[in-house]
């Protein structure tokens, strides 16, 4: 009888701490909004080429190197994944806010990894756009945007100092992932960003020191 009482005790923590990680966000007297890069600073700069110093760990794997981030035409983007060998690990294919695998590695070929990477990608990057039902309110410090595209809710911390500095991402009232963003003001860019997602699949991703190539 014990023991199931500590159990029902930690799973309503949990449910608790999931509950509160989200209601922060759910303000019921905000700007309706159409969310758009007005808003928030883009990370891709579309008239150049990005190169972050890049570490990965996703399931059992750990991948350092180099990932190029560019825009091919006026529709498509690729980032690319280059280890410090200089062997390359994928190119993620993004065109009319989908992105798709152009080329992956094998042994990485595997669709729970791929599956995370893209989606990841995806958020970092903000690849795939805004959803709907957009939201904007103001703290004394920071100005927080919510957006929903399909069963996902986007949270977007913006400081009125710094810009950009968190996105969380929701599934129903489970928080899925944390993204955590650095920003240059004297560059333009992002010196750095750090993701991680919750769950099963465990991935964490860490993009240092762009390097702008025009």
């Amino acid at each position: 009888m014990r023991r199931l009482l500590k159990i029902y005790l930690l799973l309503s923590s949990i449910f608790v701490f999931s509950g509160c990680s989200i209601s922060k966000y759910n303000h019921h007297n905000c700007d309706k909004i159409v969310l758009n890069e007005t808003f928030i600073e883009p990370v891709i700069n579309y008239s150049s080429v990005l190169k972050y110093n890049a570490s990965v760990d996703v399931l059992k794997n750990h991948l350092t190197g180099l990932l190029i981030v560019k825009q091919t035409d006026s529709i498509t983007k690729h980032l690319v994944f280059v280890t410090e060998l200089g062997m390359k690990m994928f190119d993620f294919e993004v065109k009319n806010n989908q992105i798709n695998t152009a080329y992956i590695f094998e042994p990485l070929n595997k669709p729970k990894m791929v599956d995370a990477l893209k989606r990841n990608f995806s958020d970092m990057f903000m690849l795939s756009g805004f959803g709907n039902n957009d939201c904007k309110y103001e703290t004394t410090n920071e100005i927080i945007y919510t957006s929903k595209r399909n069963k996902t809710k986007h949270c977007f911390i913006v400081s009125k100092t710094a810009g950009l500095t968190t996105q969380e991402t929701f599934h129903k009232q489970k928080k899925t992932t944390k993204i955590n963003y650095s920003y240059n003001a004297i560059t333009k860019t992002y010196s750095q960003i750090k993701c991680k997602q919750y769950g099963l699949i465990k991935f964490y991703f860490e993009l240092n020191e762009p390097q702008i190539v025009q």
